[in-house]
């Protein structure tokens, strides 16, 4: 069984067969080295307000929208079975 993880930049998709919250890799798709979000998590952006989200919120790598999300507590990482 496998786990898929997104990346933060180019939001492609990559299978690991272990359960984590971020990986961190270079995407063989964008070239970039950075965190790739468990994709369990980037569906939790969701619940951001629209009103509590900033002007650039769309533009801002995956990992960066999910790290204020937590902060302000509009998501809590214990709610995942990662």
């Amino acid at each position: 069984m496998s786990d898929t993880y997104v990346c933060s930049v180019c939001r492609e998709t990559t299978e690991r067969p272990y359960g984590v919250r971020f990986i961190v890799l270079t995407c063989p798709a964008c070239g970039r080295h950075g965190r790739h979000v468990h994709a369990s998590l980037v569906s939790l952006l969701d619940r951001v307000p629209e009103s509590e989200r900033g002007d650039d919120w769309e533009d801002r790598p995956l990992d960066e929208r999910l790290l204020e999300a937590v902060e302000a507590g509009h998501i809590s990482l214990g709610e995942t079975a990662v």
